[in-house]
């Protein structure tokens, strides 16, 4: 039983120390994990000192090489420092003389982005934004031989290079820092380009190959050129002349050339279409070469049947000039043929044939045993008679006698035309019948007697001798 209660307050032992442990990991685990890439981690170990402004702030946990070969420096903070920025930097710095080393740490400001973490790795402060230090013992290792005298010998020939240059050697060390990051700008934009160099180079030397091959035109061209520039030299005064007077031209020019380029914009759709029609220009244009020697033989034969034509031509200027008379006297005839035909069209003449014989054709359509019949309904009343005026009881309006307006101006129109007619017809035709003409007397119809019913009055026909138009004028109204 002791044993089994030693057994037991052992483990109760291991079990409180697991949980004090737990319980120590916890209190550390809201520490920040960031990383920072080096060229060189400068002998840099586990467990020391992260500062920030100089105040210790947390340790370097590992450092591991990347496969870039870059050491990677593995640190944790406080979480108050957290999150490191996008403007963050970090220095390895010596502590002492010894070699122990430190990193000191800027987070960044408010105005940077945060790290993320990127491939399952902490978020790391990039390799353009740390700096390794130059350790002390490389500093002695140039005091010893032979680094010492090639040493002596670089400041010898630097001393001769600069001698008497002083203010040139303090005013390029104060713009060493910035002309030496536009030179590793310049240079990683070669190193960019480095096919083009390539490229460039390799055309370089076929060039140069073939100005030595034609050295003697290259030497020409240079006395040429020569020649020239003594030329241009001479004419120096005219030329300045000209530059000072050549703003004022641009000034002129410029609503010439603002025009020339509103041509240019307008006109490129049209060049464009040119251009895609080019290829069917093309063609035409060699099609056309066969088409004209085919056509040759009928416009040759063409000609002759010109020649012959002309005693045809000639022989039928006469008939040309009767018919140009008779055109010239048929000119009346035909404004009347206009004018009826448009009256015809205008007052629905030809629909109304159309209609006529349809119906026509519907009312002849019924027949018994003997033949076709035409069905027809005779309805006597007062109402039926011909009138000119509205006849109390006959009228279509509740208001009595309302029904004549409309007729009377539509009745007012026909006897204005009728009238018209007239007095053409008693201007064109002659006041008195010619002598030994018999007077026709105008024919009276009886009226006519349905039993039952008053009689019915049908008007008088007119005269026979209207003529073709009076007819017309007549039955179209």
């Amino acid at each position: 039983m002791r044993r089994l209660a030693g057994a037991a307050a052992g483990l109760c032992a291991v079990l409180i120390g697991f949980a004090l442990s737990a319980a120590g990991g916890g209190s550390q685990s809201g520490d920040y994990r960031v990383d920072a890439i080096f060229d060189n981690a400068s002998f840099l170990i586990p467990g020391q000192d992260v500062k920030i402004a100089g105040a210790k702030a947390g340790t370097v946990v590992d450092v591991k090489l990347t496969p870039q070969h870059k050491a990677r420096i593995q640190m944790k903070v406080g979480k108050e420092f957290a999150p490191f920025r996008s403007d963050a930097d970090c220095t390895i710095q010596p502590q002492s003389l010894i070699g122990e080393k430190f990193i000191q740490c800027s987070p960044g400001t408010p105005q940077g982005r945060p790290l993320r973490s990127i491939g399952g790795e902490a978020p790391t402060v990039p390799l353009a934004d740390t700096h390794s230090p130059v350790d002390i013992d490389l500093v002695n290792a140039t005091f010893r031989a032979p680094t010492n005298q090639r040493l002596a010998l670089l400041l010898d020939e630097l001393g001769a290079g600069f001698a008497a240059r002083g203010d040139d050697l303090n005013a390029a060390i104060r713009r060493a820092n910035p002309a030496l990051q536009e030179t590793r700008r310049v240079l990683g934009l070669l190193s960019g380009d480095r096919a083009r160099l390539r490229s460039l180079i390799t055309a370089s030397d076929e060039v140069i190959g073939q100005l030595a091959r034609h050295r003697g035109a290259v030497k020409g061209f240079l006395r040429h050129g020569a020649a020239v520039a003594k030329v241009t030299a001479q004419r120096s005064a005219k030329l300045e002349d000209a530059a000072r007077r050549l703003p004022g031209l641009l000034a002129e020019a410029q609503p010439a050339l603002t025009n020339l380029r509103m041509l240019a914009e307008q006109g490129t759709p049209i060049l464009r279409d040119a251009w895609a029609a080019a290829p069917q220009l093309r063609r035409l244009a060699h099609s056309a070469g066969p088409l004209a020697d085919a056509a040759r033989p009928a416009l040759t034969r063409l000609g002759r049947a010109a020649k012959a034509g002309e005693p045809a031509l000639a022989a039928a200027a006469p008939v040309v000039s009767e018919l140009r008379a008779f055109a010239r006297a048929a000119l009346p005839a035909g404004v009347s043929v206009n004018e009826l035909v448009q009256s015809l069209r205008e007052r629905g003449v030809v629909e109304g044939l159309q209609t006529f014989t349809y119906f026509a054709a519907l009312a002849t359509s019924r027949f018994d045993k003997y033949s076709h019949t035409l069905p027809a309904h005779l309805i006597g009343s007062t109402c039926s008679q011909y009138a000119t005026t509205t006849v109390p009881g006959c009228s279509a309006n509740f208001a009595g006698g309302g029904a004549t307006a409309a007729p009377k101006s539509k009745k007012k129109k026909r006897a204005h035309h009728r009238r018209a007619r007239t007095e053409h017809q008693d201007s064109a035709a002659p006041a008195t019948p010619a002598p030994g003409a018999p007077s026709l007397p105008t024919p009276k119809v009886p009226e006519i007697q349905v039993p039952g019913l008053p009689p019915i009055h049908v008007p008088d026909v007119p005269k026979p001798p209207l003529g073709a138009k009076g007819l017309l004028d007549y039955l179209l109204g």
